[in-house]
């Protein structure tokens, strides 16, 4: 007995699909029905993210810490600040996280093209 393909998504599924891509990268092609890349996608944008978000987080508490502490102006106290939030982490984060976001566009639109052209 063969095994039929999964039925082609219908123009509003299509929209729905192309709103949760653009929210969270890979979502869009789990409901297009490519859910083992659109899993992964998702889970390294969700990733990083979450990455970005806690290194935020504990900068913040660092730098609350340091400015509220009374000897600021001692050592070299002053100079860690500007190192506190990691801003090459970050921006590493964010460069990895938008090439997820443009990768995911790239394969949702193929999938969705994919799907037009076989009548669906």
């Amino acid at each position: 007995m063969a095994s039929q393909p999964p039925p082609l998504p219908q123009q509003r599924d299509r929209r729905a699909a192309s709103l949760l891509n653009a929210c969270l990268p890979g979502a869009g092609l789990i409901l297009l029905g490519r859910r083992a890349l659109g899993f992964a996608l998702a889970s390294a944008f969700l990733g990083c993210f979450l990455a970005v978000v806690t290194l935020f987080l504990v900068g913040y508490a660092r730098y609350l810490s340091l400015a509220t502490d009374d000897g600021l102006m001692q050592g070299n106290k002053l100079e860690e600040a500007g190192s506190i939030f990691h801003p090459t982490w970050l921006a590493g984060l964010a460069l990895v996280g938008g090439i997820i976001y443009l990768c995911s566009a790239i394969l949702f639109a193929r999938t969705k093209r994919q799907a037009n052209s076989l009548g669906g």
